[in-house]
């Protein structure tokens, strides 16, 4: 017992100069990442945006069927599927499921908004030009 006791130690202070910041260096890690990739964590989803997109599909519905703005056939069979799948009783997980259920009419909705996001954004540049 006595051995482990009577370890020599080194002085605290004794390697102190290895651990003082270098002025010149901007991380303390060697791996420097580009800002894009540094913030991608911490995005939130930002609900008006969401809000946003929702009101602006509406109006383009309605601006379509008054025939004044040519709805985009792409956006018409997205919204088409996605709508027929969310109505549809046969989904992939059951909405019986308390939460799994709505998993996948969410992940749906997600997916058809993101492929008719530039289709919305079109829509409302020619309604801000009217």
């Amino acid at each position: 017992m006595n051995k482990i006791y009577n370890i020599k130690r080194k002085q605290i202070g004794s390697n102190l100069e290895q651990f003082e910041a270098n002025k010149d260096q901007v991380s303390d890690t060697s791996v420097v990442f580009p800002e894009g990739a540094r913030d991608t964590r911490y995005h939130q989803t930002n609900h008006r945006k969401i809000w946003n997109y929702l009101e602006l599909l509406f109006s383009m519905l309605v601006d379509s069927f008054s025939r004044k703005y040519p709805l985009p056939k792409k956006t018409a069979l997205v919204m088409t599927f996605s709508l027929l799948y969310l109505i549809s009783p046969i989904d992939i997980s059951p909405d019986i499921l308390p939460l799994i259920g709505f998993a996948d009419d969410i992940a749906v909705l997600a997916f058809a908004f993101s492929l008719i996001k530039d289709d919305l954004e079109n829509y409302s540049a020619w309604k801000m030009s009217n």
